[in-house]
């Protein structure tokens, strides 16, 4: 394949520098690889820490992002379950594929485990080429530009489950981020009686409303009891900030990483008999589950914010990392 002279890619320069750059062409997939045309890529946490130079682990030239997908443009000589022009996102744990961990699915769990993005290039370039067992098919006709939502969707995903939600279930999610809005839409779809989402910023307060969610600000009056919470902040005073006004027997999932966090006093835990626990990244079966709400509800899916082009992603990382955080999940679109 002859790449576009247009091709490019977003690689870090060290502490607050990303330039944009030509992508030199792509080697052709080896024999279990496909190669992408990248449609979207999302903007998160993980990526802010490496444009302030806070990850050790990334290496200047590295082309950062690990939310994103796009279009089959071809696939290698033993490569089956993907096909030219096929929709998928790319699972960006870099695994070893034989310990209990990966058996059972649980990648991001796996000892050995390097992310796409951090360790190695990831998606903000126009080109990728990956595993194919990397990736996951969305179904039917979905709207390319979504497809960087699949991943943060699969964390959202696998937060329920870790909470243990189910039908009639009164959530309280702290942070209505993408993982929190995630969380959110996948505990209505599971039969949840109400879901709150606290929230500071105004823009996105409002725009929560608008799935169908409550949305209240910090501190202010609590209408109901709750009897679980997913908290993606991960701070000492968010997860205490809930548990006041949790039932007796509630579950707090935790899944954010707050610098410093720290764990509410035990009593607390012990003589209420609350359940404290966490959650990490995802399971193949939940990049399925979050592969299909995608193709179903597409951009709808969370709110997000579209930008245009590489060349704008330098300036919506940094705008990102300095607390612009607009109305949800940003998406580059190449």
């Amino acid at each position: 394949m002859s790449t576009p002279t247009l091709a490019q890619r977003v690689a870090w320069a060290g502490v607050e520098r990303l330039v944009v750059e030509p992508q030199p062409a792509p080697n052709p997939p080896g024999p279990d690889e496909i190669l992408i045309r990248v449609e979207s890529v999302g903007v998160c946490g993980t990526d802010t820490a490496i444009w302030r130079g806070k990850n050790d682990r990334i290496r200047i030239g590295t082309v950062p992002g690990h939310e994103f997908g796009g279009t089959v443009m071809e696939v290698g000589l033993n490569v089956t379950i993907r096909s030219v022009g096929q929709l998928v996102a790319v699972d960006p744990n870099l695994v070893c594929g034989e310990c209990r961990e990966c058996a059972t699915g649980s990648r991001g769990l796996c000892r050995q485990r390097e992310l796409m993005g951090l360790d190695v290039d990831g998606g903000l370039q126009s080109y990728v080429t990956v595993n194919a067992a990397n990736t996951v098919a969305v179904p039917g006709a979905a709207d390319p530009r979504a497809l960087a939502l699949i991943e943060p969707i699969a964390v959202g995903v696998h937060a329920c489950a870790r909470a243990n939600i189910s039908s009639g279930a009164r959530l309280v999610i702290v942070g209505g981020g993408a993982i929190g809005m995630a969380s959110a839409l996948q505990a209505l779809r599971l039969g949840a009686d109400s879901v709150t989402v606290i929230e500071p910023d105004t823009v996105r307060r409002g725009t929560i409303t608008d799935y169908g969610v409550i949305a209240i600000a910090p501190g202010e009056g609590i209408a109901e009891r709750w009897d679980v919470a997913i908290d993606t902040v991960g701070s000492s005073a968010s997860i205490s900030a809930v548990m006041e006004h949790l039932e007796p027997g509630s579950t707090i999932c935790v899944a954010g990483l707050a610098q410093g966090g720290t764990l509410p006093p035990t009593k607390d835990l012990v003589r209420r008999e609350l359940t404290l626990t966490g959650t990490f990244c995802y399971t193949s079966e939940d990049l399925t589950t979050a592969a299909a709400l995608v193709a179903r509800h597409g951009l709808g899916a969370i709110p997000n914010d579209l930008v245009q082009g590489f060349n704008g992603a330098p300036a919506a990382i940094e705008a990102f990392a300095e607390g612009r955080l607009g109305r949800g999940k940003t998406l580059i679109i190449p």
